[in-house]
């Protein structure tokens, strides 16, 4: 089944140190507002397609379920969210499947101009860090997103795909084939990730480390789940003109530039894709 990918929280302590950092790599996000939480406010990085990153860090003290402890632990990619028409649909196909849902759940965010943004999500499968969370918006998407001007028209198209930080490959890749009925992955040695498999045509690769490394570190932390932001592109020259990308790397269906970037790491990358 086809997935559409709506977006990926970036989760950082401080909204106004990863802004800086997304606008000195090119990226610069718009304030998106504060949380109908009244704790966690965001910036939308905005792509033609309607997808973006969410840049979510905290404004003040206060409990809430958006991610804490990523927040805190400047931990980048938190989780990954697919957009759907029908929230109520979709709850009930993963609870026919078995996994717990949590859901469907009020969202909304007051934008700056006082407009404010509402949403319905679910959750599933409690603490399962492979599976996304879906959207399925009140007001109109325009309203929760708008291509940003930093990336508007240029080589970024959208979020390309969300890696997956796992422990055991061959058993995360059953579990994509058997729920999401992908097909059979490409994998391949990519340094700093490990072992990568790359679903051809789906929006989700996996990873798993090979030894010690950043990637073992941060599934020991966090469990299996986002470890890595893909921007989709077509053409890699072109986005490395156009931004500070690292040399390129092979990747199973393609190839994969990271941003240049110690703050970020591996975490954000532009991945150009063969065609299938």
């Amino acid at each position: 089944m086809d997935l559409t990918l709506d977006h990926v929280p970036f989760a950082y302590h401080d909204l106004d140190e990863i802004t800086a950092e997304f606008d000195r790599l090119g990226l610069s996000p718009d304030y998106g507002g504060v949380h109908d939480n009244g704790v966690t406010h965001m910036a939308v990085l905005g792509f033609d397609d309607r997808s973006y990153v969410e840049l979510i860090a905290e404004r003040g003290d206060g409990d809430h379920d958006f991610w804490p402890e990523y927040i805190r632990a400047d931990a980048g990619p938190a989780d990954w969210c697919v957009r759907v028409p029908d929230i109520v649909a979709e709850c009930k196909r993963y609870l026919d499947a078995g996994y717990a849902v949590r859901g469907p759940l009020y969202g909304s965010r007051e934008r700056d101009d006082g407009r404010l943004v509402e949403w319905d999500r679910a959750e599933f499968g409690g603490d399962d860090g492979l599976l996304p969370f879906a959207i399925e918006d009140r007001t109109p998407l325009s309203a929760r997103v708008a291509p940003s001007e930093s990336v508007a028209g240029g080589p970024l198209t959208g979020l390309g795909q969300v890696v997956l930080g796992v422990a055991d490959l061959d058993a995360a890749v059953r579990r994509f084939r058997e729920h999401h009925r992908f097909p059979e992955p490409v994998e391949e040695t990519v340094p700093r990730f490990g072992t990568v498999a790359s679903f051809p045509g789906r929006p989700v690769a996996l990873a798993a480390p090979e030894g010690e490394g950043w990637l073992a570190d941060r599934i020991a932390a966090f469990g299996d789940g986002p470890c890595a932001c893909l921007l989709a592109t077509d053409d890699l020259d072109a986005a490395r003109d156009a931004y500070p990308l690292r040399e390129p790397e092979s990747w199973p269906d393609g190839e994969v530039a990271t941003f240049d970037s110690d703050l970020l790491g591996s975490r954000l990358g532009v991945v150009e894709r063969e065609e299938t």
